[in-house]
């Protein structure tokens, strides 16, 4: 994984601006170097023989020079004492020779005379190259100094804000007595200090929505289980009774089962509005039981549209959940299948690690499909109230508990949703 820390991005900045810094000045010595070396030399050389013609124009028996670093023929009165072959009609102009020491070579010529003139130029180098290494490390230590001083003001003016970042990373999700501002240094930048202010409104926000919530969510606990409890009563005393004919007490059975699934669907939708995990009691459950017993709640509804129903069980898989919510998911399903279904059949298809719905109805379009999953989304323009918890509640179940929940569809075609607890 890369490394994006804002103080380590800081300083690879800096250190590749001290690189290209010091590429870019080693490169204009270098080339400053050469330019002296080269252009220089042949000023001075070209200087040299118009002050040599002067002297020759003055007394033709003037000796040139003849010293370390330069030596001067005129031709043809010294031809004889010249050391090097030449190569003949060499051009008038600065020439690049290799003549003992002597490396740089300038031709004049005047009526039937020739001047030559030969210069060490490697002495010139070496002085150039001296002078120019030492002003080389006095400018770059002048910069590097200034690109060190820059990168501690930098790395301490973004400290406040990688400090944020890490007290924002082990900062308990409630918001308790001490604020950000008691953790933080005294003296902040303005804006630091804004984005710090910031997040403090915003963390009181959310604190006032997480009360608001749990408030909600107990008081609604309490209203709702009133009533059930008021209908499970009644219906533990008609239970009792023993006039009752064997249809009501079938009629009393399903309620007091409706009762209890309803108790446990309320604590179902409390853990899930307070996103906590564990808060459902968990067993193993046998899906295949369980679908069953969802398709006979659904039977009567898909007997009055005349739907046929069929469940197959591949395997009997068990999966390690709280039951209601696995309930919940399997007969959303099932339930929708069933609305958006006018005629054919819904097939439930239970498998190792996946449960399939699968009905001929009239299907879902691209666009409502990529959008299914958003509250109030609906499978189609003319779609009747459905029942269950919708697939929005579905999809946040499924990301709670790490299932998956996926749907194909065509257009007039039916419906597949696949669950899978792998």
């Amino acid at each position: 994984m890369s490394n994006n820390r804002l103080q380590d991005k800081i300083l690879r900045t800096f250190v590749l601006q001290g690189l290209l810094i010091g590429v870019a000045v080693i490169l204009g010595i270098l080339l400053t170097n050469w330019l002296l070396s080269h252009f220089l030399v042949q000023e001075a050389l070209e200087r040299e023989t118009a002050h040599y013609w002067q002297l020759v124009e003055e007394d033709p028996s003037v000796q040139l020079s003849n010293s370390l670093n330069l030596r001067g023929y005129l031709f043809p009165r010294d031809q004889a004492k010249f050391p090097w072959q030449m190569e003949a009609g060499i051009a008038d102009g600065y020439h690049e020779v290799h003549a003992d020491v002597f490396n740089s070579l300038y031709v004049s010529s005047r009526g039937d005379q020739r001047m030559f003139l030969f210069f060490n130029r490697s002495g010139v180098e070496s002085l150039i190259s001296l002078y120019g290494l030492v002003p080389l490390a006095v400018v770059l230590s002048l910069l590097y100094l200034v690109l060190w001083f820059s990168y501690l003001r930098a790395r301490r003016a973004v400290s406040p804000t990688i400090e944020l970042a890490r007290i924002m990373k082990t900062l308990p999700e409630e918001k308790g007595a001490s604020d950000l501002t008691d953790l933080l240094p005294p003296s902040l930048d303005t804006e630091v200090a804004m984005l710090v202010d910031a997040i403090e409104h915003y963390r009181s926000r959310i604190a006032r929505f997480v009360d608001r919530e749990r408030a909600f969510t107990r008081d609604a606990s309490h209203e709702l289980r009133t009533p059930i409890t008021v209908i499970a009563m009644s219906a533990e005393l008609l239970a009792a009774k023993e006039e009752l004919s064997d249809q009501d007490s079938k009629l009393v059975d399903r309620i007091q089962r409706a009762c209890h699934d309803m108790q446990e669907l309320i604590d179902a939708f409390l853990a899930l509005s307070r996103e906590q995990d564990g808060g459902l009691r968990t067993e193993p459950v046998d899906i295949c039981d369980l679908a069953a017993r969802e398709l006979e709640g659904i039977t009567s509804l898909a007997e009055q549209k005349g739907i046929a129903v069929e469940l197959e069980c591949g395997t009997c898989p068990s999966v390690h959940a709280n039951k209601r919510v696995v309930s919940i998911l399997v007969g959303n399903l099932i339930r929708n299948a069933v609305n958006y279904t006018d005629r054919g059949q819904v097939s439930v298809k239970i498998g190792e690690t996946r449960v399939q719905v699968i009905d001929s109805g009239r299907g879902i379009s691209e666009e409502k499909l990529a959008s299914i999953y958003e509250p109030h989304v609906r499978g189609g323009e003319h779609s009747r109230a459905g029942y269950g918890v919708g697939l929005a509640i579905v999809k946040r179940l499924c990301e709670q508990n790490g299932w998956r929940i996926s749907l194909a569809s065509e257009e007039g075609t039916g419906t597949t949703a696949t669950l899978s607890f792998a």
